[in-house]
């Protein structure tokens, strides 16, 4: 829907069809009609046109979204390319110069940061998680990267809804949030609102703009830095990178925003980008591994198209990179299934609050729940063994879900406190991960068994 017109630029419309020589001749009389009444209901003139015709003026241009801020970069002229490379390539190494990754992450990394030139070409624009347990494992130099690479890089540690629909819809960049655990997102319904559907072309978001209702356009790459996980509908809408301490095995540069030794190769990069962007032919609909279906093929459908434009051994490359992602652990569906489970805790035992020794015993006494025989985060375990206080305490911490001090019996006589938890800390995780999972898919969340598969 459009944005409302003013008062002026209705008149103005009425006034070009009166003027339209080509106009039928009860189209031009209905609309001097409507202009004279515009104007007595305005208590104006005929004298007052040109004034009213400068104001509708001026309201275009105040309606016009500007245009995307200018990056110098898009003037400087390409360098010739090694022969024995490619733009992937050069993209590639420019992540491996920096950061310790392996190389299926390179790979996403690369093909993520081209596929925000040609996005609009797509259904969907992928999300980019860097994750990580702890801090200090190259997520923010990750986003700094990224920001030399990307399309129209729009670099914050903070935003919020309504900022981000202005920055999105007046900018059309790519949007890369650090800290963004500090965003609240279990919270913060209008952010996962944007995030979710801003993933899908096409679609917009409705806001309330003084006593007008305008439509905003949210279809954006956008990559976001943090510490745990997200709500489960944006996981799945996510390339998601599992970001780990360097352990010192490789020589890394350090990257400075500051230093030119940093930057200008990356600015000759992007400057390769651009130009492959502006001529490339992508496939609409590659060939995909079979191991890819519904969301993950819409997530890697670009992704792979374009590395199939650099031949078919960086094609290959790409969907080995695809599957491996798409069949490794997925730590967020066990938290899942351990927030359903947690429910059901305290939904039997009725009670607002339990220590850790008491849920522990309760979830290793769930029928079929897998508790009891659990192969570990990963699922990589070769001998079950019961859930532990550390796993569980783990687990909770990716949602920000800490021990804190309880008295089960809220202090009665006899009563004695432990660490433990409160029903209130979980509420905002079901709501975004159990709740909204459930309302999207029309099923549980619970989508994996605690087993490995069968001849692991």
């Amino acid at each position: 829907m459009a944005k409302k017109k003013t008062p002026a630029q209705r008149f103005a419309d009425f006034f070009r069809l009166w003027i339209d020589s080509a106009a039928k001749q009860n189209e031009r009389d209905e609309a001097k009609k409507q202009m004279n009444a515009w104007l007595k209901r305005h208590g104006k003139v005929d004298s007052d046109i040109p004034a009213i015709l400068a104001q509708a003026a001026a309201d275009d241009v105040a309606a016009a979204p500007p245009p995307p801020p200018s990056d110098p970069r898009d003037a400087a002229p390409a360098e010739p390319i090694d022969p024995h490379e490619t733009v992937l390539s050069l993209v590639c190494g420019a992540f491996k110069t920096f950061l310790a990754l392996d190389s299926h992450e390179y790979v996403a990394m690369a093909l993520w940061a081209m596929h925000t030139h040609i996005y609009d070409r797509y259904m969907v624009t992928p999300r980019l998680l860097l994750t990580s347990p702890v801090r200090g494992c190259g997520k923010s130099v990750s986003l700094e990267v990224l920001s030399k690479l990307v399309a129209r890089a729009e670099l914050t540690d903070s935003i919020t809804p309504g900022a981000l629909y202005d920055t999105i819809n007046e900018y059309l960049c790519t949007l890369l949030m650090d800290e963004f655990d500090n965003q609240e997102i279990a919270t913060q319904a209008a952010l996962r609102a944007i995030l979710n559907a801003g993933y899908r072309r096409g679609r917009t978001v409705a806001r309330g703009v003084g006593k007008h209702r305008r439509k905003y356009r949210i279809f954006a790459p956008i990559a976001m830095a943090m510490i745990g996980l997200l709500p489960l509908p944006l996981m799945s809408r996510s390339i998601v990178i599992r970001m780990r301490r360097h352990d010192g095995t490789r020589k890394l540069k350090r990257f400075d925003l500051d230093d030119v030794d940093c930057t200008q190769p990356l600015d000759r990069v992007y400057v390769q980008i651009r130009d492959w962007a502006r001529y490339v032919k992508l496939d609409a609909d590659p060939k995909l591994p079979r191991e890819l279906r519904n969301r993950d093929a819409d997530n890697w459908r670009p992704l792979i198209a374009i590395a199939d434009s650099f031949g078919a051994a960086w094609g290959k490359i790409a969907r080995i990179a695809a599957v491996h992602f798409v069949q490794g652990p997925r730590e967020e569906d066990i938290v899942v299934t351990l927030l359903q489970d947690i429910r059901k805790v305290f939904d039997m035992r009725g009670v607002d609050r339990i220590t850790g020794k008491a849920l522990l015993a309760t979830l290793h006494d769930l029928d079929e729940a897998g508790w009891s025989e659990f192969y570990g985060i990963s699922g990589n375990a070769r001998i079950p063994h019961k859930l532990r206080p550390a796993e569980l305490r783990a687990m909770l911490r990716l949602l920000g879900i800490q021990t804190r001090s309880v008295w089960p019996h809220k202090g009665a006589p006899g009563d004695h406190s432990g660490k433990g938890y409160y029903r209130a800390d979980f509420e905002p995780a079901w709501r975004a991960y159990c709740d909204e999972g459930e309302a999207e898919t029309g099923k549980s969340a619970k989508i994996i068994s605690l087993r490995p598969p069968e001849g692991a």
